[in-house]
C-alpha cells in the first residue's frame, strides 16, 4: 500500500512529513491500516523487530491528536527504552507542534504538568501510580500506546500492565495500539483486548539464524555458512574476533553478569594481542572517571573499552550503562558482552548476535530459556537504519546440543503467554488500589474487575483467586487500611469497600500492604525508642526498610558466615524495631543487608562493598534508591501516624543514604558539587560545618579543594543561603 492511497485519512501537516520518510507501508503496517488503524479500532500487532510497529504507533497517535485534539499515552518496561522514544518522537514531531513528555520519575505525583502536553512517555509502573494520583489529564487520552505487551507473561512486569490495561480499558473511551514480538497465542490476546490481530512475519532486514560448532557455522536458509579461526579455543570468543576483523559489531548474550565481564575481558586481552583496535583511550578515559569515586570495575571496564570491547549487566550504574551504548551507536566499540539487559527494544547498530548461553540457572539446575526470550536476543541483529542483513548464532558444544538448538529454537515457535495476576503480593498491591482510587466500591465491582482481566479471559473464571482475593481483603481490614461495611439495598445485601486514609496513602507510595503495616509496626517500635530519649539506630532503620518486598532480591547469607551474622544480630538486638519470635532465611539476609546499608552510611566505598557483599556499584545503586522511597514512604506513614518525633533522624537518613555518609558530613555534603569525598576532604582539614565555610578565605579552601572555581562556588552559595 503506498502512502498517497491514504492521504485523506490522515491530517495535512502529518501526511507532509511522512512524505520524506516513506512511500510504502510496510506488509504489517498496510494489515493495520485495513483493519481500522485510522478508524480508531483497537489493534494488536504480533511482527518481528524491526517491521515496523512504531510506525503504526505513530499514525494512531498524531491523527488523534491533530484531528480529535486527544492526548496519547505511548507505555513501555524500560526507563531506557522510555528515553529513547522520547528522543526520537521530539525530533521527529515537535516541529508539528506537538508537544512530548518523559514521565518516568517520582511515583508519588500526579504530574499535573502533562496536562500541557500532547504525547506522554512513561514506564508501566509510573502510569500505574499516575492512576493512583486522580491525574485529571488521564480524562483527554484518546489513544494508548502499548509497546512490548508480551511482558505480560513476566512475573515482575506482567500484573502491573495486565492491571494497567484492564483499568484504562473501564475509565477511558481510547483507542488501544498494543505491540509485541512474535508470541503463541495472539489471537487469544487480541480477543481480551477487544482489538483486531494484525500478524506478520516480514522483516526489512533478512536475518539468518544459524549454530556455531567448533569452528563452523551452519544457517538455516539460503544462506551459506563459514568457517572461523580457532584461536581461543571458545567459539563465542572466535566468532566475536572474525566479526570484528570484518569490522562488524556484535552483541553475545551469556547467563550472568560475571560471564559477561569475564567474556569481555578474554576477548579484550586477544584483541590487545592483535592489535585489532586503536585509539580508544578516550573512551577509556571517560569510563574510568564516569563515577564520583573509580572503583575496580570501572578499571576492569576500561581496559575493555581501551580494546573496543565492553560488558553490560545491571551491576553497572547508568552512567556507564550509556557510554558504553553511546560508544557502540557510533560504532567504537565492537562487541558488548551483555547480559537480557539489552535484549528489549533498544535500536542498535548490531550486525551479529551470539548467544553463547541458552541455558540459565534455576533453582539448583540449568535449563534452557524460552524460545521468546532466545528470539527477543536475535531480534537484535540487523536493523534497517543500518544494515541490509543480520545474523544470529548460537553456539553449540557437541553434536547433540546442535541438534536440539535446530528443532527446540531455530524451528520452534514462541510460547504462548499467560497471565501472571495469581501472585498475592501483586493482588494485595491492586485490590487496595482499586479501593482506594474508588474504582471498587463494594465486594461485587471488585470481583467485576478481575473477571474481566486476562487471567480471567485464560481460565474462564476468577474462581482459582477468589480465595486469595477474601483472603486479603480480610488482612487489608485489619492492617486498617480499609472498611468493609454492609448494607441492604433493595432487599439485596450490598457489601461495601472504603479505602481509610492511611489505606489512600499506601496505596499512592506504591508500596505493598504487607510492607506497609511492617513499616508501620516497625514506626511504632521507633517511636517509643525515641520517647525514651534513645537515637535512632542506623541498623534498625536499615534492617526495618530490608525486611520487605520491594527490597527483594537481598544478599544472600553464605553458610560459612551464618555464624558471623547471627553473632551480629545478637549484639545489635536491642537496635532493631523488627523483632521476630523466629529468626528464619529471610530475616537473616535482611539483617545482611542492612549491615551493607549500614556500612555504606559510614563512608564504606563501592570497592571494598563489592569485596566483603558482592554488591557492584550498579547494583547498590539501585539497592540505594529502593531504600529511599521505603525511608520516604516510612517518613510519610510517620506523619500519618502522628510521630513527628522521628521524622528529623529519618530525613539525616536520607540525606546520609544518597551520598555514603557519616551524620558529621550532612552540613557539608547539602553544598552543591560536594559529595563525600570532597566533604571528607573539609572535614579533616577542619572546615565542618557552613558557618567555617564562611570563615576560611578563598586561598584555603582553593587549597584544600584543589580549585579556586569549586572554592568560590561554595563560597557563595553559603552567602545565598544567609540571603535566604
Amino acid at each position: 500500500m503506498l502512502l498517497r492511497e491514504v492521504q485523506n485519512q490522515i491530517p495535512k501537516k502529518f501526511y507532509e512529513k511522512l512524505q520524506d520518510r516513506i512511500k510504502e507501508f510496510t506488509p504489517p503496517q498496510e494489515k493495520a491500516i485495513k483493519a481500522g488503524l485510522l478508524q480508531g479500532k483497537n489493534i494488536l500487532v504480533s511482527a518481528p523487530t524491526a517491521s515496523g510497529k512504531t510506525l503504526i504507533a505513530e499514525l494512531a497517535m498524531i491523527k488523534q491528536i491533530l484531528d480529535n485534539n486527544g492526548k496519547a499515552i505511548y507505555t513501555v518496561p524500560l526507563k531506557a527504552l522510555a528515553t529513547e522514544k522520547y528522543n526520537e518522537f521530539k525530533t521527529k514531531y515537535e516541529d508539528l507542534g506537538i508537544k512530548i513528555a518523559l514521565s518516568i520519575g517520582d511515583l508519588d505525583s500526579a504530574d499535573n504538568y502533562l496536562h500541557n502536553y500532547d504525547i506522554i512517555i512513561c514506564s508501566n509502573e509510573k502510569l500505574d501510580s499516575l492512576i493512583r494520583h486522580h491525574a485529571d489529564w488521564l480524562h483527554n487520552v484518546k489513544v494508548i500506546i502499548i509497546d512490548e505487551v508480551h511482558l505480560l507473561n513476566e512475573p515482575n512486569r506482567g500484573p502491573t500492565l495486565e492491571v494497567i490495561i484492564t483499568m484504562l480499558n473501564e475509565i477511558l473511551k481510547a483507542q488501544f495500539i498494543a505491540l509485541s514480538a512474535t508470541i503463541g497465542n495472539p489471537e487469544e490476546l487480541a480477543d481480551w483486548l477487544g482489538a483486531e490481530l494484525v500478524k506478520d512475519t516480514w522483516r526489512p532486514v533478512k536475518l539468518y539464524e544459524g549454530v556455531n560448532l567448533f569452528t563452523n557455522v551452519d544457517f538455516f536458509g539460503k544462506r551459506k555458512g563459514y568457517g572461523i579461526n580457532e584461536i581461543t579455543k571458545d567459539a563465542s570468543l572466535d566468532l566475536a574476533l572474525h566479526t570484528i576483523k570484518e569490522n562488524k559489531q556484535a552483541l553475545v548474550f551469556v547467563n550472568s553478569k560475571r560471564s559477561a565481564e569475564s567474556v569481555a575481558e578474554n576477548l579484550a586481552r586477544e584483541v590487545y594481542k592483535q592489535k585489532l583496535i586503536l585509539g580508544m583511550e578516550d573512551e577509556a578515559k571517560k569510563i574510568l572517571t564516569s563515577l564520583p569515586t573509580s572503583t575496580k570495575q570501572c578499571e576492569k571496564l576500561s581496559i575493555c573499552v581501551k580494546n573496543g570491547v565492553a560488558f553490560h549487566h545491571s551491576g553497572l550504574a547508568p552512567a556507564q550503562r550509556n557510554l558504553i551504548e553511546t560508544a557502540f551507536k557510533s560504532g567504537k566499540i565492537k562487541v558488548i558482552a551483555c547480559t537480557t539487559t539489552l535484549a528489549l527494544g533498544l535500536e542498535f547498530p548490531t550486525d551479529r548476535t551470539i548467544i553463547r548461553d541458552l541455558r540459565r540457572f534455576s533453582g539448583y539446575s540449568q535449563s534452557w530459556i524460552p524460545v521468546l526470550e532466545m528470539k527477543q536476543f536475535t531480534g537484535r541483529a540487523g536493523r534497517p537504519s543500518y544494515h541490509t542483513e543480520g545474523e544470529a548464532v548460537c553456539i553449540a558444544r557437541t553434536e547433540k546440543e546442535k541438534e536440539i538448538i535446530y528443532e527446540k529454537y531455530i524451528l520452534g515457535e514462541p510460547e504462548e503467554i499467560y497471565s501472571k495476576l495469581a501472585l498475592e503480593p501483586v493482588l494485595r498491591m491492586y485490590i487496595l488500589s482499586l479501593i482506594a482510587v474508588s474504582f471498587a466500591t463494594t465486594r461485587e465491582k471488585l470481583m467485576d474487575f478481575f473477571e474481566k482481566t486476562f487471567w480471567a479471559h485464560q481460565y474462564g473464571d476468577i474462581e482459582k483467586i477468589e480465595s486469595k482475593i477474601e483472603r486479603i481483603l480480610t488482612n487489608l481490614e485489619k492492617y486498617g487500611f480499609i472498611i468493609q461495611s454492609r448494607e441492604k439495598e433493595k432487599g439485596k445485601i450490598k457489601e461495601n469497600l472504603r479505602a481509610t486514609n492511611l489505606g489512600i496513602r499506601v496505596s499512592q507510595l506504591y508500596i505493598d500492604p504487607l510492607s506497609a503495616h511492617h513499616l508501620i509496626k516497625c514506626i511504632e517500635q521507633a517511636s517509643v525508642e525515641k520517647n525514651n530519649a534513645r537515637k535512632l539506630t542506623e541498623i534498625g532503620i536499615m534492617q526495618a526498610i530490608s525486611e520487605t518486598v520491594e527490597m527483594k532480591p537481598l544478599l544472600n547469607v553464605k553458610q560459612s558466615e551464618y555464624e558471623e551474622i547471627q553473632e551480629e544480630l545478637l549484639k545489635n538486638e536491642f537496635n532493631l524495631y523488627s523483632r521476630p519470635d523466629f529468626v528464619d532465611e529471610f530475616y537473616l539476609s535482611s539483617f545482611k543487608t542492612a549491615l551493607m546499608f549500614e556500612e555504606w552510611l559510614n563512608e564504606r566505598g563501592e570497592d571494598y562493598l563489592f569485596e566483603k557483599y558482592r554488591i557492584r556499584p550498579g547494583e547498590l545503586l539501585v539497592k540505594v534508591h529502593n531504600a529511599d522511597w521505603l525511608l520516604y514512604s516510612f517518613e510519610q506513614l510517620a506523619i500519618l501516624l502522628g510521630k513527628k518525633e522521628i521524622l528529623s533522624d529519618i530525613a539525616k537518613f536520607r540525606v546520609r543514604l544518597k551520598y555514603g555518609a557519616k551524620e558529621e558530613l550532612l552540613n557539608l555534603i547539602r553544598l552543591k558539587d560536594i559529595g563525600k569525598v570532597r566533604g571528607r576532604i573539609l572535614y579533616n582539614a577542619g572546615i565542618r560545618n557552613i558557618r567555617d565555610v564562611k570563615a576560611t578565605s578563598i586561598e584555603k579552601l582553593t587549597q584544600v579543594l584543589k580549585s579556586r572555581l569549586l572554592a568560590e562556588n561554595i563560597k557563595e552559595q553559603v552567602k545565598i543561603r544567609e540571603k535566604g
